[in-house]
């Protein structure tokens, strides 16, 4: 019994040893899907200083058991700074750190593969050299060596550009652009990689542009073009970066104002029925001949006030409710254009004093017309009467039975002084003690300078009554300022 089991326990052990043997794994490079066994020895070839090679590895299991990757290193300890493990195309390693026994291991079934990249940097001319060591089962290592070569050559107008040399544009005006074409020259024996590009940033004034961009590499004794556009956004001096392989280059390039657009002289129209406080008028902008070119203009509204104290009228406005309009030109068009429309309105107010309307266009003079607003008499928009209105008992003249007017009005001069009430009765006669006249001018003054109403004002009066108020059916109103005196409607209960 004893020899029976010796014998099952040594041929266990040997069927494990070679069940270990045989979990080989072998390193190949894959280019256009085609894979090439790799020996001892990988050469990146001649490599253009500035530019990159990027090799793709393959390891396979080609045995029949799982293997783990616990391992994979470009140049020992001492990483190395031309060689480097960039991305491995499996998920697992991809955009990862490369395994190591610190870090974890990845598996590899029997038959499937683990594919990686390894990237060559020439950083300088010559021959570096590091050892890729890879252990998944067994350990393989692969000697890596690549040659930097000198580079293409940047030229410009045929002269080649040293590193950090600026690369100047002459001004170019806001809008347009400017090219300068740079020549990437092969000027060595050797077919060369074109370097990496990094173009300024985004949004700014300069681009690139050209087959450069799209080729991956210059034959012997040719180049290829790369193309830099300075497309001013702004009036002034503008720089930016260029960065070609392992040489920078300043962009230089001065903006310069777009000169206004051509247009033919404008002219105002305004059309007011009175020139008179309180109207509503509109105002259009023709242009002298058909105009050649297409933009915006504006006519701005400056009140210069005819009352003395009086600086300006809040209520003199476009339809905007502000003192400047915008208006279109197309090309081709003989008149302005508001917001869609052939005209904008404008208030005139409640002061006397003059309309200042200002319309510029491109680079015309300003051209100026006044419309004059004459002192008035004051104006009565509305007038309302009650009876026996609720008053503060406080007053002496509130008593439960009364007549209230109420009359709404304008003063463009801002000088009312007297009042005049007249009541009267159902056959026309005047009810004594009518008229009665007020003195107002302390109180219309004191009302104005507080008042961000312009010459607008709405006055109450209330009268006691003794007696019956329904006698009341009528009054009327007489109010003067510096220019005479109005007198209401009929007002009637």
């Amino acid at each position: 019994m004893t020899q029976p089991m010796t014998r099952a326990t040594g041929l266990f052990v040997l069927l494990a040893a070679a069940a270990c043997a045989s979990a080989q794994v072998t390193l190949s490079t894959v280019q256009g899907g085609v894979a090439t066994p790799t020996g001892q020895l990988y050469n990146f070839s001649s490599v253009a200083l500035g530019s990159v090679a990027d090799v793709d590895f393959r390891l396979t299991n080609t045995g029949p058991a799982p293997v783990y990757l616990t391992y994979l290193n470009v140049g020992g300890a001492t990483p190395s700074p031309y060689f480097s493990v960039v991305c491995a195309l499996s998920p697992d390693l991809c955009g990862g750190t490369p395994p190591s026994p610190e870090t974890g291991t990845i598996l590899i079934n029997p038959t499937l593969t683990l594919d990686f990249t390894v990237q060559f940097q020439a950083l300088q001319l010559g021959s570096p050299s590091a050892t890729m060591t890879i252990t998944a089962g067994n350990t393989l290592s692969v000697f890596l060596t690549g040659t930097a070569v000198q580079g293409l050559t940047v030229l410009q107008n045929g002269a080649a550009l040293a590193s950090q040399q600026p690369i100047s544009f002459p001004s170019v005006q806001v809008g347009s652009s400017q090219t300068i074409a740079l020549m990437l020259a092969n000027q060595t024996n050797e077919l060369l990689a074109v370097p990496t590009v990094v173009p300024p940033p985004a949004g700014g004034s300069f681009t690139v542009a050209g087959s450069a961009l799209s080729a991956t590499s210059v034959p012997a004794g040719s180049s290829t073009e790369l193309d830099v556009i300075f497309t001013p956004a702004a009036a002034g001096l503008q720089k930016a970066t260029l960065t070609i392989g392992l040489n920078s280059y300043t962009l230089r390039g001065t903006g310069l104002a777009a000169p206004p657009a051509d247009f033919p002289m404008p002219s105002i129209q305004v059309n007011l029925a009175t020139p008179a406080s309180a109207q509503q008028g509109t105002l259009s902008v023709s242009l002298a001949e058909a105009s050649a070119a297409s933009g915006p203009g504006t006519v701005t509204l400056i009140f210069q006030s005819a009352v003395e104290g009086v600086s300006g009228d809040p209520t003199v406005t476009f339809a905007n409710g502000t003192n400047s309009a915008t208006f279109t030109v197309a090309q081709g068009a003989f008149s302005g254009q508001f917001a869609g429309a052939p005209s904008v309105s404008f208030g005139t107010g409640t002061t006397a004093g003059t309309l200042v309307f200002t319309v510029t266009l491109g680079s015309n003079p300003p051209q100026t017309t006044n419309v004059t607003i004459p002192v008035a008499v004051i104006g009565i928009d509305a007038a309302v009467a009650a009876r026996n209105v609720e008053c503060d008992p406080a007053l002496i003249y509130c008593t439960t039975t009364n007549v209230q007017l109420q009359i709404n009005g304008w003063d463009n001069t801002r000088s009312a002084s007297q009042l005049v009430f007249s009541f009267f009765n159902s056959s026309g006669a005047a009810i004594q003690p009518s008229p009665i006249t007020v003195s107002a001018a302390t109180a219309f003054e004191q009302y104005f300078a507080g008042s961000d109403m312009a010459g607008v004002f709405g006055l109450y009066a209330l009268f006691p009554v003794t007696g019956d108020a329904d006698v009341v059916v009528a009054a009327q109103v007489q109010i003067t300022n510096s220019a005479g005196t109005v007198q209401s409607a009929s007002i009637t209960f």
